[in-house]
């Protein structure tokens, strides 16, 4: 029965569609009409409603991007830049930069032509200046690099170390302190405050000791950031101004190295002078301490990458007269070493390429040998606190002869127990220091005086590469 009605149905319709296409008579028009009426029904149907059509596929011309973006601030503009190749074509354009600028300069000097300067920066200025040049100097002006006065205060040189002398008091005046990011595997990123630092004649110890840390296993990365902080900080104050001094991976392959541990935590290594301590029996961080020098330290924690580039037109002859070495070996805590040699001459060696050396200690010669006290890492985190043995920071500084900086390290460094190698006239465990970059090595032997209960640094040498030398000077070593 249901198959006879569609047919029937069928037919009806059949028989309609004919109806409309000849001529109506008076007795049908209504039929045709009734015809018309459904085809345009079942053809609205069919039309896609307008959110079903495709969508408009036509992009914003640049001029009306480039307008949009004025209103942005420079925080902001910097961000949207990473969004894809056009927008960060477009947020670099020396236009905006030029005017950001401007204002920036208008906060800080009263101009009596304001309109003047804006309108000839925009015009004339800005095509004479390289892409990105007022992104630079922006970025500058908003870290506080156009003080004047801090850059005059770091002229003064401390005659021992070589280092600006009031490199701590600028870091207070200027409210620089440092902060880290730590990114786990999911890209969720988690930032930490210091909580105390150490300063020393030529470097400075930040650490973290509080928080809610994550377990080691479960991060990529870390950050190390310098900020400038508000003296006093207001609710509508804007965000800090972060620079990136560093970023260490922590991936479990071969960026670290073990440095010792105690009853309760472990110590690991990183470069940069970076280390973290963890809960033993388990991979949950306890603290960081990252150890920074004080060469150009206050231009990474405001500048980060926009540093700019240092002169290091030397006279040549330098290469050839004496150099000064000074080191420091400390903790978070006090102080266990501090030594100047100078002056101080190259020698040649082949180790694994060619080297140039410098001799500060001769163990052949004992009225050179140096008392050390203990060596140790002392920490707290969370109520506790130890002390992990033979483990410091290393602080070094090599000038040249016109009292420039050749090589700064900051780091951890560990002893190694080693064989008497060294035949010495004191009777006692030797234990060795070494430290190696790309830009030189560190070798120092100790012997240890049980009657005394101290170390005794009876060798210190330091290695750089001749390319290295001649870079620096500009000729031959």
């Amino acid at each position: 029965m249901a198959a006879g009605l569609g047919e029937f149905l069928r037919s009806l319709r059949q028989g309609l569609m004919k109806g409309e296409q000849n001529t109506p008579t008076r007795g049908h028009a209504h039929v045709g009409e009734f015809a018309r009426a459904r085809r345009r029904r079942d053809h609205d149907i069919s039309m896609p409603t307008p959110l079903q059509r495709e969508p408009c596929k036509t992009r914003l011309p640049s001029e009306i991007i480039l307008k949009i973006l004025s209103f942005l601030d420079a925080s902001s503009l910097f961000n949207i830049s990473f969004v894809n190749k056009r927008f960060h074509d477009l947020a670099n354009s020396n236009a905006l930069w030029s005017a950001l600028y401007a204002s920036e300069i208008e906060k800080k000097k009263w101009r009596p032509r304001v309109n003047v300067m804006k309108e000839d920066v925009s015009n004339t200025i800005v095509e004479e200046r390289p892409a990105g040049y007022w992104k630079k100097q922006l970025l500058k002006e908003m870290a506080g690099y156009k003080d004047t006065l801090w850059k005059t205060e770091l002229k003064h040189m401390n005659p021992h170390t070589g280092m600006p002398a009031l490199t701590e008091e600028v870091l207070r005046r200027l409210h620089i302190q440092w902060e880290i990011t730590l990114t786990n595997k999911n890209g969720r990123e988690s930032v930490y405050k210091q909580t105390h630092t150490f300063f020393e004649d030529s470097s400075v110890t930040v650490c973290w000791t509080q928080g809610f840390w994550p377990y080691m296993n479960n991060l990529n990365s870390l950050q190390l950031h310098g900020i400038m902080c508000p003296a006093t900080p207001a609710p509508g104050d804007k965000p800090r101004w972060r620079s990136l001094i560093g970023k260490t991976s922590l991936q479990r392959s071969g960026h670290w190295s073990f440095f010792g541990a105690d009853r309760l935590v472990k110590v690991l290594h990183f470069d940069k002078g970076i280390i973290i301590g963890l809960w033993r029996g388990n991979w949950k961080i306890a603290f960081i301490m990252v150890n920074l020098h004080f060469h150009k330290l206050i231009e990474r924690s405001l500048l980060g990458p926009y540093m700019p580039a240092e002169d290091n037109a030397v006279d040549p002859d330098c290469s050839r007269h004496g150099y000064t070495l000074h080191i420091v070996l400390h903790n978070p805590v006090r102080r266990i070493m501090s030594q100047r040699f100078s002056p101080l001459y190259t020698s040649r060696v082949m180790s694994q390429g060619e080297y140039v050396q410098l001799i500060a200690i001769d163990f052949a010669n004992v009225s050179e040998h140096v008392p050390v006290a203990k060596i140790s890492l002392p920490w707290q985190a969370e109520g506790l606190q130890g002390e992990v043995e033979r483990c410091c920071m290393m602080t070094l500084t090599v000038l040249d002869e016109a009292q420039r900086p050749f090589w700064c390290v900051s780091s951890t460094v560990k002893m190694y127990s080693r064989q008497r190698v060294l035949d010495l006239e004191y009777e006692g465990e030797q234990f060795i220091i070494l430290y190696g970059d790309g830009e030189g090595k560190v070798k120092m032997t100790f012997v240890w005086m049980e009657e005394f209960q101290h170390y005794f640094l009876v060798q210190l040498a330091t290695m750089f590469p001749a390319a290295k030398v001649k870079r620096h000077f500009g000729g031959e070593c």
